[in-house]
């Protein structure tokens, strides 16, 4: 299965060792949610994303896969 960009939005914002773990992926703070925008390399990258995020106790609001055609460069925006 071939690299596929992705969105994910969590309410709230992501504790710091999450976020260290999230290098590849652009991390916006949008409140109330937090957006987290990048490549996965397959399935089970969106799922471990999912369970960590689960693990966390935080909520998922939306994974949402991209289009190719609707990728667009989003500027980085790190969250405090």
């Amino acid at each position: 299965m071939q690299e596929a960009t992705y969105q994910v939005r969590v309410s709230g914002e992501l504790p710091a060792e999450l976020l260290s773990e999230l290098r590849d992926l652009t991390v916006s703070v949008e409140p109330p949610e937090t957006v987290l925008h990048g490549s996965l390399p397959d399935q089970s990258a969106v799922v471990g994303l999912i369970s960590r995020i689960h693990g966390l106790g935080l909520r998922l609001i939306e994974v949402r896969r991209l289009p190719p055609d609707d990728i667009a460069e989003q500027p980085r925006r790190d969250a405090p």
